[in-house]
């Protein structure tokens, strides 16, 4: 799939994130937002662009977790 230039850096948030997923009972539950802020600001990344960045991983945790618990 293809992937556009403005949205490139969320998706590689979202890949880089892939081992910072809490679990529960029934599986995957969501990612661990503390570990991204902690890793945006030590990159430098300036504190809007960690907000635009957290929405843009929001929506893809809420459309993977519906995929992975097949809703």
């Amino acid at each position: 799939f293809g992937v556009l230039p403005e949205n490139m850096e969320a998706v590689v948030w979202f890949l880089r994130m892939q081992t910072q997923w809490r679990v529960g009972m029934n599986g995957l539950v969501g990612m661990e937002y503390g570990v991204f802020l902690l890793w945006a600001r030590d990159e430098g990344i300036k504190r809007r662009d960690r907000v635009w960045l957290l929405e843009d991983l929001r929506l893809m945790e809420r459309e993977y977790l519906a995929v992975v618990h097949g809703g």
